[in-house]
């Protein structure tokens, strides 16, 4: 018998629904590459999606991470957040530039971004109060989600 792997893909983008039915969601796909310090050769990849939670009545946005398991890579993530958001920026700005040709755009919505960060993740490798002000020090405002708390740390 045959167990089918949960994908953590699909199990934590059910409970950012179910967090945030009103939202919607835009998201990409990334990846960590994993090099040997010494060999500079590429040992792993580590996937994660990121989000954009919009909610579009209060024009206001929240950003999501989805990783199945974090570690060091985590300093990555204030930066990869910054990176997201200006995508996001220029990918509005475009849409909105081919869709309203040479009309003025002042009413156009902008969503604020709230400066919270959640983060979904079945397995966290650092400790939470680490990542808390790690965060911090952006100016981020870190909510982790963990679906399998690791107890030894």
């Amino acid at each position: 018998m045959h167990s089918k792997k949960t994908d953590v893909f699909e199990t934590m983008t059910s409970k950012i629904t179910n967090e945030f039915p009103q939202y919607s969601r835009i998201h990409a796909n990334w990846e960590f590459v994993l090099t040997d310090k010494k060999t500079k050769q590429v040992k792993n990849t580590k996937q994660f999606q990121i989000m954009a939670i919009q909610n579009d009545d209060k024009k206001h946005k929240h950003i999501g991470i989805i990783i199945s398991e974090l570690s060091n890579e985590y300093v990555q993530l204030p930066d990869l957040v910054a990176k997201f958001l200006l995508e996001l920026e220029k990918y509005t700005d475009s849409s909105v530039d081919d869709i309203m040709k040479d009309e003025k755009i002042h009413d156009m919505p902008t969503f604020e971004f709230t400066k919270n960060v959640y983060l979904y993740t079945d397995k966290l490798l650092v400790s939470e109060d680490a990542l808390y002000k790690y965060f911090k020090k952006y100016d981020l405002i870190l909510q982790i989600r963990v679906a399998k708390p690791n107890l030894s740390l």
